[in-house]
């Protein structure tokens, strides 16, 4: 597992002329000459960009890979160049690698000398990670994505791979950019070329400032036809080319592959509608995903209104659960979290109240792991995001007197659960069916599916489940291992004391500042249980938990008829979701049967998947913090765009994990 310390920002020094330098290269970022005219000339110009815009066909997409993410020039310049000669549905994916980031901060600073790109610049610099720990970062820019990677080139670019050619070859022109080799010869390595390769559609080209020698041998030896061009400025000559074959691709697969669905059986035809069950938050963000992508989505609702079930509370908080330790679970909760704050104020924001969130370590098991993420924050200069705070500083900003300190989440708050899911729903592609309950799916020898709701049907050429408990209803997904988990919440009228209360506080429990003169807090965690009537009991026991916080206001609310709500929530074992393809579960045990006498072993062959059938599930406490990721994680696999996580992740998120490891396990599913 990768160090999600990452390697820390770059270290800028600024001449006089207001241009950065790298300290640890001691080379420019871009000409001091004309930054944004390079950059147009070397990678737009001779990748023949423009002329292959003009004349893609419509809903096309298209994929840079890059070597430098640095200020983001050229992703400026490209996305430029793209708004003004692309079709108006195309999409275009911006996939660049960096092992030493800018700080928001000097980002800010270097674009700030390209007014004529400043409305993309702010909005680069609105949506940049304010922790760029190593791992993907997917921003998203109406048409435009942007996948950044922070880590070492080749390492980065390596994490990308699923080990399926026909996924991995997405990228259709290259900006290898990075400082010279030689200042830089390392990032300029063997293994680099190997990697860009292998990530490399068929014809992808090329394009680089640099004639250096070892550049021109690398690309030759992977696979690329070369050529040299008249560079930019005082610059003689400069590299432009394209891949002829597939000379540097990986051989085979260095894993079991139980994770790869065939490709092509999962229909892509942008004509076929998608068929989303379950409109509340994972269905949402999946069918809004796939709207912006241009697919028709029909979103299959069985309560009478959106958001429903689990996701109908009044007020939701954003909160996951950082860790300074390597590991997919805090991975995806750091990047996840950032992901929704950039998302919900992007989608939703009229019903996205980033008012800030204070985690109060209320015990001295969670105030020690509290200090540890605080020397991972602080290493990070990732202030942006959360920062340590004592009891004073805490209560001051809480507006009440608080007896603990914790973390401070600046951009945190809370939303309208419902209205989320209303506003992420609201879009010219997305169909909207309530009170409609599917009852059963049934594939067709065409690849699509029949969704079965009584005596009706419906027909999609794919389907997304996003029904959380109701998974288990399904033929397909009956053997997904969830845990139902039944959490009740409590509401009160705001009272003298509690209608200061500024910000969100997360602890043993939770509360949120007043909307509309209620208070929500809550909430009870019952295992197992599936009943959503409302107890006095839990009312109590909520009372209890909010009392180790805020006593005053608790007993403010005591004498309170207090209302509430309760609903049930869908975890997995091992509390992440569950995100991708789903499998045939029998011909699964049959194809890694061998991995119940050894589980590391490599068996070299896919297993079959049932064509066009994705779910998303298991989002538990957390899913409005959770989903958005999660969405865009299931959205990729099924139209077959570039992942926003990590190929490691995305294994620790696809739903056959528990099959595979019940296989390493000698037991069944």
């Amino acid at each position: 597992m990768t160090d999600r310390r990452g390697s820390g920002h770059a270290e800028i020094a600024w001449r006089e002329d207001g241009q950065p330098l790298s300290r640890a290269f001691d080379d420019v970022y871009f000409s001091s000459a004309s930054g944004l005219e390079e950059s147009r000339y070397v990678f737009l110009q001779q990748n023949g960009l423009g002329e292959r815009w003009r004349e893609m066909p419509p809903s096309a997409t298209f994929t840079i890979g890059e070597t430098g993410f640095g200020t983001g020039l050229n992703f400026l310049a490209a996305r430029a160049l793209w708004e003004e000669t692309a079709p108006a549905d195309a999409h275009l994916h911006f996939i660049s690698v960096e092992k030493y980031p800018l700080h928001p901060r000097d980002l800010s600073r270097a674009l700030a000398l390209w007014p004529q790109l400043a409305t993309y610049a702010d909005q680069l610099v609105e949506a940049y990670p304010p922790l760029l720990a190593t791992g993907v970062h997917r921003l998203l820019f109406d048409r435009v994505s942007l996948t950044l990677v922070i880590g070492e080139a080749s390492e980065a670019f390596r994490t990308l791979r699923l080990e399926d050619p026909a996924r991995d070859r997405q990228v259709d022109a290259w900006f290898l950019d990075g400082f010279a080799p030689s200042k830089n010869p390392a990032m300029w390595s063997e293994s680099l070329f190997r990697e860009i390769s292998a990530l490399s559609h068929p014809e992808a080209t090329f394009a680089t400032f640099t004639c250096a020698g070892l550049v021109k041998r690398g690309l030759k030896d992977v696979g690329f036809g070369i050529e040299k061009v008249p560079g930019f400025g005082r610059k003689r000559e400069m590299l432009r080319g394209r891949l002829t074959s597939a000379a540097g691709a990986a051989p085979g697969f260095s894993a079991t592959p139980w994770h790869l669905p065939p490709v092509g059986k999962s229909p892509r035809d942008g004509a076929a509608a998608v068929a989303v069950i379950g409109g509340g938050i994972s269905g949402a963000a999946v069918a809004r995903n796939l709207a912006e992508q241009g697919r028709r989505v029909l979103v299959f609702e069985q309560g009478d209104h959106a958001g429903a079930g689990a996701s109908g509370n009044d007020q939701g908080i954003l909160y996951a659960k950082l860790s300074p330790k390597p590991g997919p679970n805090g991975d995806f909760n750091l990047h996840a979290l950032m992901f929704a704050l950039r998302y919900y104020r992007r989608y939703c924001p009229g019903v996205f109240h980033p008012c800030g969130m204070l985690q109060l370590a209320q015990t001295e098991k969670e105030a020690a792991l509290q200090a540890q993420v605080a020397v991972w924050l602080r290493h990070h200069d990732a202030t942006g995001l959360a920062r340590p705070v004592d009891d004073r500083e805490a209560g001051e900003l809480a507006g009440l007197p608080l007896d603990f300190g914790g973390l401070y989440f600046p951009g945190g708050g809370w939303l309208e659960p419902r209205r989320v899911c209303e506003t992420l729903l609201a879009h010219e592609n997305i169909q909207l069916q309530c009170n409609t309950r599917i009852d059963t799916l049934e594939g067709d020898d065409r690849g699509g599916w029949t969704l079965r709701a009584g005596k009706d049907d419906h027909h999609a050429g794919a389907v997304v489940v996003c029904s959380a408990t109701g998974l288990a209803g399904f033929a397909q997904t009956a053997p997904l291992p969830l845990n139902p988990i039944r959490g009740q919440v409590s509401r009160a009228a705001e009272g003298e004391s509690s209608r200061r209360l500024q910000r969100v506080l997360c602890g043993e429990g939770y509360v949120a500042p007043a909307a509309g003169g209620w208070h929500s807090f809550g909430a009870t965690f019952k295992l197992r249980e599936t009943a959503t009537e409302t107890r006095q009991s839990e009312h109590r026991e909520n009372l209890e938990t909010l009392a180790g916080m805020l006593p005053r206001v608790a007993r403010e609310f005591a004498p309170q008829h207090l209302e509430g709500r309760a609903a049930v929530r869908a975890a997995t074992p091992d509390y992440l979701p569950m995100a991708g393809p789903v499998p045939r579960w029998d011909a699964l045990g049959e194809s890694y049967a061998a991995l119940r006498k050894n589980r590391k072993q490599l068996i070299p062959h896919t297993t079959p998947y049932y064509p066009g059938l994705f779910v998303l599930g298991g989002l538990g406490s957390r899913g409005f913090t959770y989903a958005p990721l999660a969405a865009e994680t299931v959205s990729a696999w099924l139209l077959g765009h570039p992942l926003p996580v990590t190929a490691g992740l995305a294994r620790a998120l696809h739903p056959a994990r528990f099959a595979i490891r019940a296989l390493g396990r000698n037991r069944d599913g």
